[in-house]
């Protein structure tokens, strides 16, 4: 095993994990029993994969996330029962709805994978016999049980969000405590150092690997650690006061558990609002940070988890498409791995109706579950997924042959396996292809063991799915120019996760420090790899494509220079407790260095004005006087060093195929 493969995630919550599979089991019997005939699989798959969408860690919008995703499921249910009948059609709807099902792949790899699993759920409800009445009842059953995913995780969320939700409402009451201290005697301290620590705890454990983690769920513990900093600014003015006790009522405000009391934090705003218009000169600063502060706070009040406003879900909806228009043109990698897709699936299906080489239904699963957009690691994955899925699919076929399992004991292991696919990521791809292979085969056995009753039958399609997502990528590649400005952006992800490491394990005592540090530099040496191999097949023939390269691979060698200094400096015992500020600016630079989650066209991003702020509160941080401060000292200049490297590059256009 690759020692880079062995940093291992936390597991996930048990108990959402059991009611999510419970109601799925749940839901599949009581189709069986009164359901439409063949409507087991449908609804099985469906409320499967809504528990996967229940289960994302933001708890921003989760109910509506899930609603939405239980509506496209119901409609590709509907697609593949009604076109089942005629061919030629049902090849058509199949290739186009994983074509389009693949473009959410701009969003984020999350998005990307549940859209496939509508396409998944698509060609695994083709096989009933259809009738208008059994297509819609079919349909709709498979919306619903998404549905109820969506009010078991609103009636009983993840201890996750409870406790997050609780540290919160904490962190907002020991800020109007603060504020209203503030507000009768500004020489008084700020005593909300413990909440903050909390509420960060709360939503960003620590772990040895950074996380990349997006601004909207940084700002659940940012915003309230720059309330409290700008509060403290904001005290040192001559006529703040007013405003003070305006802040401290919104942040009462916020902390109100009760749903009802939102009219009153409107109130509070607008009462805070026209304090900060008669600001002084030397105050409106402060007071207008102060302001956008818990503005921004209470768009996202913790008590407001169901409460979604028609104007806000409108500006989230033309956001995500004008995100999808931006991103999606035709040298874009989303689009190339949409085309990829509907054409393997069409084909897998004509695969399996015309030839003797496997069923078909398998054979296109076997592509939705392989193939993904291009990475530096395309081939070695394909081969490793397929030989996953066929590791999974070969385990359910001997049980369905040895066994000859009714309907019913195909719904408790489809249960069991669900349930294992939730833990089986935190091994790696291999064995989460293999979990998830188990479990679609396991559903697809509900109504339909025909097809997954023939061992042979099942490697020989596996093996064809593959085939045809390794050919996928043969036959359409990536630009050239759009596959560097990939493979540049992955080596620059690793080699800004090595730097986090290697300042964590600077910084913090981490268990198998000297592991963990050879697993960052080891992704970051097959990155660089790749990343060489993709700058040589390329053709830079512009003077600004040559500079950018000049500058990209400057910037790469700054940020392992400052990497090897701070590995040849490494304190000998962790900071001490009483340099909690110093700690947290550190955590907060790393967090900004990471930068937002990647996506598909997007392999690196960072805001160099984040990461400049952060990096100056560092500085300013530094403990004067003490022991560690020549440690801390090698670590700021180093800091610096790195963030100006990446800023350069930032700075620099990339290259496009456009050019």
């Amino acid at each position: 095993m690759i020692t880079g493969e062995t940093v291992r995630a936390a597991m996930p919550e048990v108990a959402p994990v059991a009611r999510s599979v419970a109601v799925t089991v749940v839901a599949a019997l009581c189709a069986m029993r009164w359901g439409p005939p063949g409507s087991a699989t449908a609804v099985a798959g469906a409320a499967a994969i809504a528990g996967v969408a229940a289960l994302q860690r933001d708890p921003r919008g989760r109910t509506l996330r899930v609603l939405v995703v239980s509506v496209v499921l119901g409609i590709a249910v509907l697609v593949g029962t009604s076109t089942s009948a005629v061919f030629g059609a049902f090849v058509v709807a199949a290739g186009a709805w994983c074509a389009l099902a693949a473009l959410p792949w701009v969003w984020s790899a999350h998005a990307g994978l549940v859209a496939s699993a509508s396409g998944a759920l698509l060609l695994g409800t083709a096989s009933t016999a259809p009738t208008w009445e059994a297509t819609l009842g079919v349909a709709v059953l498979a919306a619903s049980s998404g549905a109820v995913q969506a009010a078991v995780t609103a009636a009983w969320p993840p201890r996750r969000w409870r406790v997050q939700r609780e540290a919160l409402v904490a962190a907002y009451g020991s800020l109007a405590e603060d504020a209203t201290r503030l507000a009768a005697d500004a020489h008084e301290p700020v005593a909300s150092a413990e909440p903050m620590m909390a509420l960060r705890a709360a939503f960003a454990a620590d772990t040895a690997q950074p996380r990349r983690r997006s601004a909207g769920y940084r700002n659940w513990y940012v915003v309230p650690a720059r309330i409290g900093a700008t509060l403290s600014d904001l005290s040192a003015g001559a006529q703040t006061t007013e405003i003070l006790h305006a802040a401290a009522a919104t942040l009462t405000a916020l902390a109100d558990a009760d749903r009802s009391a939102r009219p009153a934090l409107d109130a509070a705003l607008q009462d805070l609002d026209a304090a900060v218009a008669t600001a002084g000169d030397t105050d409106r600063a402060a007071a207008q940070r102060l302001s956008a502060y818990l503005h921004l706070a209470a768009a996202r009040r913790p008590h407001d988890g169901l409460r979604v406003r028609p104007a806000d879900l409108r500006t989230r909806v033309r956001a995500r498409l004008e995100g999808l228009r931006e991103r999606v043109d035709r040298h874009s990698p989303v689009l190339r791995h949409a085309a990829r897709l509907g054409i393997a699936v069409a084909t897998a299906c004509l695969l399996g109706r015309l030839t003797a080489v496997g069923d078909g239904t398998w054979i296109a699963l076997t592509v939705l579950m392989v193939l993904r957009p291009e990475t530096a690691h395309t081939y070695t994955r394909c081969v490793g997924r397929t030989a996953g899925v066929a590791a999974g699919a070969l385990v359910v076929s001997c049980i369905a042959v040895v066994a000859h399992a009714a309907p019913a004991v195909f719904v408790i292991l489809a249960g069991v396996a669900i349930g294992v696919a939730h833990a089986a990521w935190r091994y790696g791809y291999i064995a989460l292809a293999a979990a998830i292979a188990a479990a679609a085969a396991l559903v697809l056995g509900i109504d339909h063991a025909a097809l997954i009753d023939n061992p042979r039958e099942v490697l020989v399609a596996t093996a064809v799915g593959g085939a045809l997502a390794v050919l996928a990528h043969v036959v359409l590649p990536d630009d050239p120019l759009t596959r560097l400005a990939q493979r540049a952006g992955e080596l620059l992800k690793t080699e800004i996760d090595y730097a986090a490491t290697v300042v964590k394990v600077y910084l913090h005592e981490i268990d198998s420090a000297t592991e963990v540090r050879a697993a960052a530099w080891e992704r970051t040496f097959r990155a660089r790899a790749a990343f060489e191999a993709a700058s040589g097949a390329a053709r830079l023939v512009s003077a600004e494509q040559r500079r950018w390269l000049r500058c990209y691979r400057s910037v790469l060698n700054s940020i392992t220079g400052s990497c090897a200094t701070l590995e040849d400096n490494l304190p000998v015992d962790a900071f001490p407790a009483q340099h909690r500020p110093f700690v947290r600016a550190v955590d907060e630079y790393v967090e900004a260095l990471c930068g937002e989650p990647t996506s598909s066209t997007d392999p690196w991003s960072v805001d160099t004005e984040e990461l400049t702020a952060a990096a100056e509160r560092v500085r300013r941080s530094v403990p004067a006087h003490e022991a560690v401060e020549g440690s801390a000292r090698v670590l700021v200049s180093e800091i610096a060093s790195i963030t100006r490297a990446l800023c350069q590059v930032a700075d620099t256009p990339w290259p496009a195929a456009s050019h």
